[in-house]
């Protein structure tokens, strides 16, 4: 099942994005914004409706999936 969520409001990547990289191999938050461009911005703080930096919810996908 796909999910669009937007984690990363900065660089506008999805979660799906973000599964498909650790599908591919990512295993690491480097790893993803290696990958996705994800978390590399830093103004998730300013652009999230959560006002809060992607990096813990990439977390949580990446233990959710590894």
């Amino acid at each position: 099942m796909e999910n669009n969520d937007i984690v990363c409001y900065c660089s506008n990547v999805t979660e799906e994005e973000i599964v498909r990289a650790i599908k591919s191999g990512a295993k690491t938050l480097d790893d993803i914004r290696k990958v996705t461009k994800a978390c590399t911005v830093g103004r998730c703080k300013e652009l999230s409706p959560r006002k809060q930096c992607c990096s813990p919810e990439i977390i949580r996908i990446l233990t959710e999936y590894l």
